[in-house]
């Protein structure tokens, strides 16, 4: 039996990444106190959906760009003094991207094994 490499398709990729920047530049231009980093689980969730199983670290490696937008929007583009509802809506948006991360992770390990129960042979 001939062991298949699945590979995940430049496409999603693309549109996560331009869906990232496109949600970076509204967060820019949102105000502070509004919670638009929430946006950033839609990247995640779309490499998450359209990744092969195997691929746990195109998931991660989304969601650690996201979490540094997002802790760049609030540390380097807030012009005012941060308050604190506005920290803590990002540090909600953030706890919202790695529970999607979780949960994706998790799906992508029943995946993979219920791969291996098919392949094992029939008692």
């Amino acid at each position: 039996m001939k062991h298949m490499r699945l590979r995940t398709s430049p496409m999603p990729i693309l549109l996560s990444c331009i869906l990232t920047m496109g949600i970076f530049v509204l967060d820019l231009y949102a105000p502070a106190p509004l919670a638009t980093g929430m946006l950033y689980v839609a990247p995640v969730a779309l490499i998450a959906m359209w990744s092969p199983p195997n691929h746990y670290s195109l998931v991660v490696t989304i969601a650690i760009a996201c979490t540094m937008l997002t802790v760049a929007r609030l540390t380097y583009f807030s012009l005012d003094t941060i308050a604190w509802f506005t920290a803590t809506n990002h540090g909600l948006a953030v706890c919202a991207l790695w529970a999607v991360v979780m949960l994706s992770l998790l799906r992508k390990r029943m995946e993979q094994r219920a791969q291996w129960i098919d392949v094992l042979p029939r008692l």
